[in-house]
């Protein structure tokens, strides 16, 4: 008893948290499609709680430090650090977490206690369970107009591979991940469709290729590619890296606040403004969760001033049939 060797619970007391997360590090990470996020949150989690006993990680422990998380300044990158947009001598801007965020790193560390008590037998309760997320805030929401979209769309014709990369987008409301994925084998331009099979949800969705998605691949399709090759690959053959020319064609363009993710939204408000459902537009575009009723109330909000606009034309043609008649009268 007195060393922790006769109860189930005795891992639990033995253990760190920071031994958990370096065994799911090793054995659940590697199985996480794009888990910089996971990466990311579980060097945090680490650092503060890494020497803690998992016994000793209780909600109120885990409390204050979502706490801390939330309060706590952060750099995106750092001068000189690889790939870091920032220049010497440049000063690094700092930023707070969102609510959403902190409840990603919220997830990530209950999901290391769910596989340390259902596959390792470590321990034999989740104190993360015991913790309420935050509230979430309000959905972004940021779509192109017309003239935006078309000044977008003059800026990234400059770049072929760029520009079918947006113009995909914007036809078939997928995501960056999700197109960069995307290879030969599966693109059929004879039955203009295209299969996604690395998508965030993990199950393969279908896009129907038409207008000029269809045709700029076509023309790509006559080189013949390797099957296997990616759609959207960088001259050496690697994967493309679309930030550093999205940003640059975008700030061209004069694009306030536009990220290559917002062409997704631009695509689902599109679609929902020809009528599409919210059934419908999780078909399209593979969402599992009810953030599609965003681009339906925008819709909505689109017919609301149709109407207006319609009511007050109306109302303006009956008051000059009203007029035009007290003028017949007064003839008479």
């Amino acid at each position: 008893m007195i060393e922790g060797r006769h109860f189930r619970n005795a891992d639990s007391r033995r253990r760190t948290f920071g031994e958990a997360i370096d065994r799911y590090t090793t054995d659940e990470l590697p199985k996480k499609r794009g888990g910089g996020m996971h990466r990311v949150a579980l060097r945090w989690w680490k650092s503060k709680l890494g020497t803690h006993k998992l016994a000793n990680v209780t909600p109120a422990v885990i409390v204050d430090q979502l706490a801390v998380l939330a309060a706590e300044p952060f750099t995106r990158a750092k001068p000189g650090s690889k790939r870091s947009s920032f220049k010497e001598g440049q000063p690094v801007q700092q930023f707070k977490r969102s609510r959403a965020t902190v409840n990603r790193y919220h997830a990530v560390g209950s999901h290391v206690f769910t596989v340390a008590r259902k596959d390792w037998h470590w321990t034999r309760h989740n104190p993360f369970e015991a913790v309420r997320k935050a509230p979430p805030t309000r959905g972004r929401i940021r779509y192109l107009s017309t003239d935006e979209r078309a000044k977008l769309l003059a800026e990234t014709v400059k770049d072929p591979t760029l520009h079918l990369l947006v113009v995909m987008a914007l036809s078939t409301a997928a995501r960056a991940g999700e197109l960069l994925s995307l290879v030969w084998r599966d693109v059929d331009i004879s039955e203009c469709r295209a299969i996604f099979r690395a998508t965030k949800n993990d199950e393969p969705r279908a896009a129907w290729l038409m207008g000029e998605t269809l045709d700029l691949l076509s023309r790509r399709a006559k080189a013949k590619p390797d099957p296997e090759s990616r759609v959207f690959a960088s001259p050496s053959g690697g994967l493309y890296q679309y930030g550093p020319p999205f940003k640059a064609a975008a700030k061209t363009a004069a694009l306030v606040d536009f990220r290559f993710h917002d062409l997704r939204h631009t695509a689902a408000t599109a679609l929902a403004r020809e009528g599409a459902s919210e059934q419908q537009l999780k078909a399209i575009g593979g969402w599992k969760s009810n953030v599609v009723s965003r681009y339906v109330h925008i819709a909505s909000m689109d017919v609301k001033a149709l109407l207006k606009k319609m009511n007050k034309n109306a109302a303006t043609k009956k008051g000059t049939t009203k007029k035009v008649k007290a003028k017949k009268d007064a003839a008479t």
